[in-house]
């Protein structure tokens, strides 16, 4: 029976490794177990029928596989692990199984997560993190100086944070933390002294609910803060039952944080930028243990994509709650639509129809929003080139200014500039052209935008995820598409999940948009897979399923 199943291929998808394996039946479960037995783990079934995979990141328990050397094992699904199994071995004399060994380098190319493959007697694999070798330069020797003083501030704020958890976090002895009247609830960020969009939402909704949430904002990345300011951040996490997270923290990769449910409000809807976990190995990469680790929870939109943010967070898709993003509920609430549409129409004439008195003045009649606005309104909205926020830019060489201004001359539009945040360079606008072109990148929420936009060009943004419910056309100006692949990395495919068509050239660009070949049929599909909900409710949800703990049984 034993000699019947076998390896015939083994393939790589980032962060997981898929095991092809001949002769299996459906009732079949395919395990991976260490030579001691003591740590054992189910694969997960892949798209093929033959297809057995593993997340290297997180095989189950939302931690690293841990180091050892593993075989691979089948049983009927009903059987208990390890329980009576069957060796799995490999046979396919075409390939060289250590050839498929892959190594993962992290923390500052020091250190590398390896998996290396064997078939000499008997099918195995190792895992091992190991130190790689330095390069004893001055430079290490600072870079390993730097390290120690802020492993010491660290060891410091650490105390700290204890101590206060002692003093200040409130004691439930055996009781349901859904239970407590008044939850002391915590809105954090270490990216932005300002809110989210996400977690704005949810704020007003909290107050709204009779909830009185604190705030603990920094920006830790591009600023200092002094150690009084450190001790009374350590002290509001130490006293939170609930902390909201709306990124990556990296407070969080140091502190273990005890006694609270923390829930990661992550802007991205359905990006398709590889991010976390989902990019482990590749530059500005999560260290195996980090703090995507302490989430109790995280929201998406949709069950269908949560394993696309279980994976950037490394843990397991039920963590992940399809809430809906907080930001829209007041992104798809009718009125906000028609105030913010008239506000951007008064504050900019440019984007009004020539002909209306609107666009001279502000609107003091009864015509529609909508009636007013130009016909042809593009909005260009790509995301940031660099590793990240100190070294982002867009090449704008990318853009001949000239042939799109003669584009907006002769299909009398006008088109929207806006940026990614990071990107500090302006748009370079000659004068002359910016009677159709202006630059918005200063403006405060994409989305407002999104009202008034008929034509939405971007890359790799997660602005589609809001953008579709408008259920406009969108184009994907991805000219570096390859190179993006390479660096940066998808943890979707990009070309068969965007919501509309790509153009690789600027030339096809100018052609796809003279031609209004958009392949807008992928919109109502694109939004079938991402949203569970469309109604204003999704803080509502959060605070009903998170907080009170009435979450549905499915």
């Amino acid at each position: 029976m034993a000699e019947k199943v076998f390896i015939k291929n083994i393939e790589w998808d980032r962060i997981w490794i898929s095991f092809f394996i001949e002769g299996l039946d459906e009732t079949s479960n395919v395990f991976i177990s260490n030579s001691k037995r003591t740590y054992s783990f189910s694969l997960k079934k892949g798209d093929a029928p033959d297809e057995y995979k593993l997340n290297i990141t997180n095989p189950g328990d939302c931690k690293m596989l841990p180091t050892g050397i593993y075989e691979l094992f089948y049983n009927s699904s009903d059987k208990e692990l390890p329980g009576a199994s069957y060796n799995i071995n490999w046979n396919n004399p075409s390939i060289e199984v250590k050839t498929l060994s892959k190594q993962f380098i992290y923390f500052h190319n020091e250190r590398a997560y390896r998996i290396q493959f064997t078939d000499k007697n008997g099918f195995k694999f190792k895992a091992s993190d190991v130190q790689l070798k330095g390069q004893g330069t001055v430079k290490n020797l600072l870079s390993i100086i730097r390290r120690t003083k802020n492993n010491t501030a660290k060891t410091i704020l650490r105390t700290i944070y204890n101590f206060d958890y002692l003093l200040f976090h409130r004691k439930l002895r055996g009781k349901d933390i859904h239970k407590i009247k008044e939850p002391r609830i915590l809105l954090m960020s270490d990216q932005s002294e300002e809110m989210g969009s996400n977690m704005v939402a949810l704020k007003n909704a909290l107050i709204r609910e009779g909830f009185s949430p604190e705030e603990a904002l920094r920006a830790i990345t591009t600023k200092h803060y002094s150690i009084f300011h450190w001790m009374k951040t350590l002290k509001k996490i130490a006293w939170a039952d609930y902390i909201f997270l709306d990124d990556h923290s990296q407070t969080t990769d140091w502190l273990t944080i005890k006694g609270a449910v923390i829930t990661q409000l992550w802007h991205a809807g359905a990006g398709f930028k590889s991010t976390g976990y989902s990019r482990f190995g590749m530059p500005a990469s999560p260290a195996p243990k980090s703090g995507h680790r302490q989430y109790t929870y995280g929201i998406a939109g949709s069950k269908k994509i949560r394993h696309f943010f279980s994976e950037v967070w490394g843990i397991n898709d039920e963590m992940v709650l399809p809430t809906g993003m907080p930001r829209l509920d007041e992104y798809l609430d009718e009125n906000y639509i028609e105030e913010t549409a008239n506000r951007l129409l008064n504050g900019y004439p440019i984007l009004c129809k020539p002909s209306s008195d609107s666009a001279k003045s502000v609107s003091t009649t009864s015509e529609s929003w909508k009636d007013r606005k130009r016909d042809n309104i593009i909005l260009f909205a790509p995301t940031y080139r660099g590793e990240n926020k100190k070294h982002a830019y867009y090449p704008y060489d990318k853009l001949n200014l000239g042939t799109l201004y003669k584009l907006c001359e002769e299909t009398d539009s006008v088109i929207i500039f806006k940026m990614h945040p990071f990107v500090e360079d302006p748009v370079p606008i000659p004068e002359e052209y910016k009677d159709r072109m202006i630059d918005l990148v200063k403006y405060p929420n994409i989305n407002d935008l999104f009202y008034i936009t008929d034509l939405l060009i971007t890359d790799y943004s997660s602005n589609i995820y809001e953008f579709s419910l408008m259920r406009k056309p969108i184009l994907f100006y991805a000219f570096d598409i390859d190179e993006y692949t390479e660096t940066r990395g998808f943890h979707r495919d990009y070309r068969t999940n965007v919501p509309g068509k790509i153009v690789e050239t600027f030339d096809d660009m100018i052609q796809a948009i003279e031609k209004k070949d958009f392949e807008y049929e992928k919109v109502e599909e694109y939004i079938d897979n991402n949203f569970e909900f469309t109604d204003t409710h999704a803080c509502d949800r959060i605070i009903d399923w998170i907080i009170r703990g009435n979450l549905p049984e499915n």
